[in-house]
């Protein structure tokens, strides 16, 4: 079977596949062996070094603020780098369950909803990869262009290397100027892919439950005895038809529900640290805006805030949305004329409601919820955080 689903995902993949998170079936020991020593230095190493680095640092509040506004974000990269190196097993098993038959349909109106759920997913990594990439850019590129062209004191573009001593700032400069721009770009392009390959699975899921809802709104369209007799022969092929539709629902669901416990699986960690750390980026960042800086340092400031707080927000935003469309099944099956059905038909039918009385869910952690409440309880966290620091700050 070809790539009808999860073609979508090229793009996620290849990046992957170069960053060292995501090898081909059979990987060459060459590839193994450099993509663990990417992985190593310029994530593991990286964030380890940007840790020790807060032991050297001047014991001023705003330094230190400055510095945990990004070390937030690494963390959160290198845990979903690490996430797809040891569950790649179960992120596979996802993928093939997007392309069984159980979730393949040849009816015009549910490819066309598959099909709206890719184009969703390839608009939302070209945002955000257009937007992630621009500013990485400015942020890593620029200071070193005015560096070069106006002789301007050059600045690392993520954290200050405290513990270099000064006679030796001149020979490292550059050496760790590199190294950290290799790092916080592969960092922005695990961010970027990996989270916009969560909200891609997270589509499909959706438009699997669209489908499935269409299916049962039309699940007794099968009968086309409409006034045939009760205990006539065509009465009972038409209840034969109904409930062998029926089946195939509860077994659709069924699938639906087993592939978001995989979503479940493969990202709850990411989840965690996200949530976890989504908290401290937000108050750290508004923590900053009551100190003084230069105006561009503003700018830059806002538009941080405003990307990680939608970094939290988008992803919990759609949970609310699966959350939505999986409670909508336990309506969606009365919607068809299931009154002059079989008893069988309406035993199945009662199964198939109190399963999707309990909606489906997916949860960072066992902890997290991945919805609008969490966002809710994220963002009240990090306003309270912050009025700590400002109270901890003025005494």
């Amino acid at each position: 079977m070809g790539y009808y689903q999860i073609d979508c995902f090229k793009i996620h993949l290849t990046i992957l596949r170069i960053l060292g998170v995501w090898p081909t079936e059979n990987p060459s020991p060459c590839y193994i062996y450099l993509s663990g020593l990417f992985v190593f230095i310029f994530t593991v190493l990286y964030v380890v070094i940007y840790t020790m680095n807060f032991y050297f640092l001047p014991q001023q509040l705003e330094i230190f603020a400055e510095e945990l506004i990004f070390y937030f974000t690494n963390v959160g990269a290198l845990s979903k780098a690490l996430a797809f190196i040891f569950l790649r097993d179960k992120v596979k098993k996802m993928l093939e369950m997007l392309e069984s038959d159980m979730f393949q349909s040849d009816n015009p109106e549910e490819i066309k909803l598959i099909q709206k759920a890719k184009e969703k997913s390839s608009f939302y990594w070209k945002i955000t990869a257009g937007l992630s990439v621009s500013a990485n850019t400015v942020n890593v590129f620029l200071p070193f262009v005015v560096h070069v062209v106006f002789n301007v004191k050059l600045e690392f573009p993520v954290c200050r290397y405290s513990f270099i001593p000064e006679q030796y700032e001149a020979i490292f400069l550059y050496p760790a100027y590199l190294y950290q721009s290799i790092g916080i770009t592969s960092h922005m392009l695990y961010n970027v892919n990996i989270d916009t390959f969560l909200l891609g699975v997270m589509f499909l899921a959706m438009a699997q439950l669209d489908i499935l809802d269409r299916k049962l709104r039309k699940v007794t369209d099968v009968c086309v005895h409409a006034n045939a007799p009760s205990g006539s022969i065509d009465k009972m092929i038409d209840d034969q038809n109904a409930v062998a539709e029926i089946i195939k629902c509860i077994k659709h669901y069924d699938a639906v529900s087993e592939y978001c416990k995989l979503i479940q699986e493969a990202f709850s960690e990411i989840l965690f640290v996200l949530f976890s750390s989504g908290s401290c980026k937000i108050c750290m960042c508004l923590f900053r805006f009551t100190m003084p800086a230069e105006t561009k340092y503003f700018v830059f400031l806002t538009l941080y805030t405003v990307v990680m707080t939608l970094q939290v927000m988008v992803p919990c935003w759609f949970g609310s949305r699966l959350i939505e469309k999986s409670s909508q099944i336990t309506f969606s099956v009365y919607d068809c004329d299931w009154t002059p059905r079989c008893r069988r038909f309406k035993s199945n039918l009662r199964l198939l409601v109190e399963r999707a009385n309990r909606p489906i869910t997916i949860r960072g952690g066992k902890m997290f919820l991945l919805s609008l409440a969490t966002f809710t309880a994220i963002m009240n966290s990090s306003y309270s955080f912050f009025t700590l620091l400002r109270h901890m700050q003025s005494r």
